[in-house]
């Protein structure tokens, strides 16, 4: 009779086992779905990045003002931007290398509104600023945005050279051009 018992709990047990351990008629699970951050930026033109201004006395007489008025804006900010959930937004900024100490020389840069392909928040530009070797922002309240690639896309950068100066302070000088470096950067 033991023996009886002992094999009839064994079989209960088992069968118990057995029915916890089957397959249902259903089944879930978890998908993990994660965003990174992104900040991207791009300098793009048709004809390289380089900007170039050259000084010309062509089509002056004799007598008249040497006039330094001149535009540049053939460059365009492209740039891509995922921003954390917290909303921070992002930031454009230039930093120049060591200018040329030319009294009333004065070179300044705008970027425009943003125009061309893309999606989302795009960031605003800030007024004209003339660029120094302390980071100036350039385009401020980026959001989770794409301005499209190359040129004709994002925001256009204006540069401007004007002499405000006097005459006296303007020399031809042994080096025939100076080389500025611009770093723009996207920052939180």
């Amino acid at each position: 009779m033991q023996k009886a018992i002992l094999f009839f709990t064994v079989v209960v047990a088992m069968g118990n086992h057995c029915l916890f351990g089957q397959d249902t008629d259903s089944d879930s699970h978890n998908l993990i779905i994660s965003f990174p951050e992104v900040a991207l930026i791009d300098i793009e033109a048709n004809n390289g990045t380089e900007v170039e201004f050259e000084i010309s006395s062509s089509g002056i007489e004799a007598g008249e003002a040497l006039v330094i008025h001149d535009q540049r804006d053939e460059l365009w900010i492209n740039y891509t931007s995922l921003i954390a959930s917290d909303g921070t937004q992002r930031s454009i900024s230039v930093e120049a290398g060591p200018m040329p100490e030319i009294p009333g020389l004065v070179i300044s840069l705008e970027a425009k509104n943003h125009s061309g392909n893309g999606g989302g928040d795009f960031g605003l530009p800030t007024p004209s600023i003339q660029p120094s070797s302390s980071p100036t922002n350039i385009i401020t309240g980026i959001g989770s945005a794409y301005t499209g690639d190359g040129s004709a896309n994002g925001h256009q950068l204006v540069y401007s050279l004007d002499f405000e100066g006097e005459i006296s302070d303007l020399s031809f000088a042994d080096e025939l051009s100076t080389s500025i470096l611009m770093t723009y950067t996207i920052t939180d």
